[in-house]
């Protein structure tokens, strides 16, 4: 471990004195150099927030490395992560207390630095930068996103926010159309949905598929975030070669909206995998 750490701290100081040198300048001896500072995640919590409660709170907890640390800076992006600043909103600030923080950003606060009320399935990359006590800057667009990536390390420079709701079964029930659907060609065709607490009945998922075979897809839901596994299943046939096809896969659920989005892996019983389809509904 020792070493490992010693290792982060030469490379730290390779890196943040590389990225500030200008054209001409000469490479001091590395033992000169300056260390840098960043922070490991030693605990991760709730990771989602709830569209219908924004006032509820994603968070990490994280302790400091490196050069003393004054505070960390709190920013999101709606998306990917950006290596670009100027696309970055800014939340909050959290000052440096014994070395440790545990990082708090609550629905309210993404939406108030966005301009924009948090939608189930977007999701959120909050930064954290890092302000030393010598006044200087460290965040993943200096330090790189590779390096801050590395497993070995466990730098939590960026971490990830999803917005979810609450799976409710006399939301989800009723009749949806197909909005996107690649594998059969359905878009514009309709399914019946029955849900109970915990899982959903869609009849039929694939309308265009036939006897033998022929069912209905069941979904299990998370009540609590809405997420969906489909466990492996036969829907259906496609004629003779083609019988008793298969999906499976995963998605959401989001009653709060009437929306579902699922991705589905479509196999034979011989085994045979045909792909990987995303398939999306909207209740009506």
């Amino acid at each position: 471990m020792r070493k490992i750490l010693s290792t982060a701290t030469l490379f730290l100081a390779l890196v943040f004195t590389l990225n500030s040198c200008q054209k001409g300048e000469v490479v001091q001896d590395v033992n000169s150099l300056g260390t840098g500072s960043y922070v490991t995640l030693t605990a991760a919590g709730n990771l989602n927030v709830d569209a219908t409660n924004l006032a509820g709170k994603v968070s990490i907890e994280v302790a400091s490395y490196g050069s003393e640390q004054e505070k960390i800076v709190i920013y999101v992006t709606k998306g990917n992560t950006s290596l670009n600043r100027a696309t970055w909103k800014k939340i909050k600030e959290v000052t440096n207390s014994g070395g440790s923080y545990k990082l708090e950003v609550s629905g309210t606060e993404i939406s108030t630095a966005l301009g924009e009320v948090p939608a189930p399935g977007n999701q959120y990359t909050l930064y954290n930068q890092i302000i030393t006590k010598d006044g200087r800057t460290f965040d993943v667009a200096n330090t790189g996103a590779d390096f801050a990536g590395l497993p070995a390390y466990k730098m939590a420079m960026t971490w990830k926010a999803t917005c979810v709701c609450p799976f409710i079964a006399s939301a989800a029930n009723g009749t949806y159309v197909i909005t996107a659907d690649t594998w059969d060609g359905a878009s514009g065709e309709t399914c019946d949905v029955t849900a109970t607490a915990n899982s959903a009945t869609l009849t039929y998922a694939f309308p265009y598929a036939a006897p033998p075979g022929f069912a209905p897809l069941v979904l299990t839901i998370n009540p609590a975030t809405g997420g969906t596994t489909v466990a492996r299943q036969t829907y259906g046939s496609y004629g003779p070669g083609f019988e008793n096809f298969r999906a499976e896969g995963s998605g959401f659920f989001f009653s709060c909206t009437g929306n579902i989005t699922l991705s589905l892996t479509h196999t034979l019983p011989s085994g045979t995998n045909y792909g990987t389809y995303p398939l999306r509904m909207r209740k009506l």
